[in-house]
């Protein structure tokens, strides 16, 4: 027996330095998700007028930019030319057409979010998570303003989505 082949059974091959170790320490690891804050989105007062005025207005914009991005879009959807000259230009095209239309979809759902957002400014339910009935919190709706759940209950249904549903 030589060298090699006795180093290969102790997993010491000078050709492989890899070794079981640096193999699993190479193997990203699942982010670690931290709860959140009980306070987040209990016993949380109601928005203050201020609060709803600059919520309001933040929604008021992304719909105007999310409009010109669909517009845009539809426009660039229809640009395409089906007439090219080979399959790789054909392959490109289709690629191109096919990301236009997925975020044109995106942005189209997002636009539907941000109308019921709205609307529910109007008649007031505007902030309350639509599962629980509990506040949403600022925080949260600051940083994502046509938020239909609070984050807690955002949570579970991710839960549940990734487990099946539960039923």
């Amino acid at each position: 027996m030589n060298n090699r082949e006795g180093a290969s059974r102790d997993g010491m091959n000078p050709a492989r330095p890899e070794t079981s170790a640096t193999t699993a320490a190479a193997m990203p690891r699942p982010p670690v998700r931290r709860p959140a804050p009980e306070t987040d989105d209990s016993d949380l007062p109601d928005l203050t007028q201020e609060q709803l005025d600059e919520l309001r207005q933040a929604l008021e914009e992304r719909r105007a930019s999310l409009v010109a991005n669909i517009d845009e879009r539809q426009h660039a959807e229809r640009d395409i030319s089906r007439e090219v000259g080979d399959e790789m230009d054909e392959a490109n095209a289709e690629g191109a057409t096919s990301l236009t239309s997925k975020l044109l979809e995106r942005d189209v759902r997002v636009l539907a979010e941000i109308d019921r957002a709205l609307a529910k400014m109007k008649e007031g339910s505007y902030g309350m998570c639509e599962g629980t009935g509990e506040p949403i919190g600022y925080r949260r709706l600051k940083l994502r303003p046509w938020a239909r759940y609070s984050v807690a209950y955002q949570e579970q249904i991710e839960r549940e989505e990734r487990t099946g549903g539960g039923s």
